[in-house]
Order: structure tokens, then sequence, then C-alpha cells
């Protein structure tokens, strides 16, 4: 454990190479300032500072390569005061929405959220919509955005969305062969939505990617190489919604929610929801 105040002291030393200029700036006197530089040598078993007589002041290796982690442990310090300090001033809201939701709907009333709002603390944590009332339940969220998961206690509002086709910009799909889809790894996602609109069309299809993250289906997508499905509200460059001359059929819509943990909601998650709910409607 380094006493913070010599770490403040070796960094005047290592800037102003002089006990005399520095003593002067801590307000003490220069046998405390070799002191202090005498206490962290020790404590690191290295010769920090060479200050011989006859000779200039400088760092040693040894000294330099400290140097790094002493400003790195005063400045987590300071961040950690700081911390401590607004830790009263600022209430906190954590809401859990997947990725896609993430970086679209809620994306687009952030700056508006926290115009009107600049004192709460936005905690955002993303996973699956399956999972989010989990997390909500335990009490790890305060509010959720997500696929509906069915009516139940703490629902704020649904609103049915339609799904389209996304794809690349520019990508054009043959009117022939299996249309090659991009969706999760486990399954759990939209892909039900589009093999039952191309199985009733009569459209072959293969499940072209995976992958364990949305991120990962994007870039199949980005790349031109798969498309996938989305909520028409999620869709933002560079993906686009796949126009009508890609002969895909028609999706049924989707339901997105807001739930809020227990029977009160916080005042901060209403408004939050309430300008949601208006990008979406």
């Amino acid at each position: 454990m380094f006493d913070l105040s010599a770490l403040r002291t070796f960094i005047l030393v290592s800037e102003h190479l002089n006990f005399t200029t520095v003593a002067d700036l801590r307000n003490t006197v220069q046998s405390a300032i070799s002191a202090q530089i005498k206490r962290l040598e020790e404590s690191t078993g290295k010769t920090l500072v060479l200050r011989g007589r006859g000779q200039n002041m400088q760092l040693t290796p040894e000294g330099k390569a400290f140097l790094v982690y002493a400003r790195r442990i005063l400045a987590l310090s300071q961040e950690a005061i700081d911390s401590m300090d607004s830790a009263g001033s600022f209430a906190k809201l954590r809401l859990g929405t997947t990725v896609t939701l993430a970086m679209s709907v809620v994306s687009d009333v952030l700056n508006a959220f926290v115009e009107q709002h600049a004192d709460v603390q936005i905690e955002i944590t993303c996973n699956r919509s399956d999972a989010l009332l989990g997390l909500l339940d335990s009490g790890e969220i305060d509010a959720a955005f997500m696929i509906d998961q069915g009516k139940r206690n703490g629902r704020v509002f649904v609103h049915s969305q339609p799904l389209v086709w996304v794809g690349a910009d520019g990508l054009e799909l043959p009117d022939q062969g299996p249309v090659p889809l991009a969706f999760m790894s486990d399954g759990r996602d939209l892909r039900h939505y589009a093999l039952a609109a191309l199985d009733e069309a009569g459209r072959s299809s293969r499940i072209a990617h995976l992958s364990r993250h949305p991120i990962g289906i994007r870039a199949f997508v980005q790349s031109g190489l798969a498309i996938t499905v989305m909520p028409k509200v999620t869709v933002k460059p560079p993906l686009t919604i796949l126009p009508e001359r890609s002969k895909l059929p028609p999706l049924a819509p989707v339901a997105l929610a807001a739930y809020a943990r227990g029977e009160r909601m916080a005042q901060d998650a209403s408004k939050l929801f309430e300008l949601i709910e208006s990008g979406i409607s």
C-alpha cells in the first residue's frame, strides 16, 4: 500500500528534479521530501531517484517505470472519490434491453432523456428478451424493454410492430434457390417468423450463417452473405429493408413491450418509457 501523499511528491520530483522546488510546492521542507522518496524506495525495494552529490538529479529506469503506475494509482484514487461524491447527487436507472433495441430505439431517445433528466445515471444491460424478465424479477435491473414475453405484472405498454426482411444496401436476391438466412446459434430469435412466412409462400431457405451474438448476425447481413428479420423500427444504416422486388413474403408482426419491477415504477423509468413509446407507436 503506497502513501498517496508520497506518490504526489514523487510525481512532482519527476517533473522538477529538484527537492527544494518540490518542498516549496508542497509547503514543507526538503528533508520531508527526501524522506517520502526514501519510504517509496523502501516499499518498492528499488532506487527510484538518483540524487548523489555533484550529479544532476534524474529518475532511474525503475523510477520511470514506477512513475507510470504512480500516476495511475492517483488517477484511480481521484476517480473513486469523484464517484462517491456523485453517488448521492445522481439517481440510477438500470435498464435491460436487447442489443438490437439498444442500438436503435433506445439510442434514439437517450439524448432527449438526458436533456430532461441530467441528474439520472443510466446503466444499460443487454440480454435476450427471454432472459430480461428474470433479471427484472431478481432486482438486477429496474426496467426492461424487449420483445414481448406475454402479459404479466409490471407491463407498462405493448405495441405491435411490423417485422421486415433486412439485408445489405443494394443486395439483390436471386429469384431461384434457397434464401440465405443468418440467425442466433441458440435459436432463441425471430427465425420462426421467417421460416413460417417462407414455408407458406413455398420458397426454400437455408440457415447460411449463425452467431451467438446479435453483432455477429449484423456482420453477416452487412457483408451481403445472408439476410435476417428485424422489427421495422430497429433497422438502421448500413442495414436496409429489402424492397418488394426481392419477392419475399410478408411477415407476421411482433410485439415490443416495456416492463417495470413491482407495482411502483420510478418516475425516471416512466419518463424514459414515454420517450421510447412515442418512438415506436
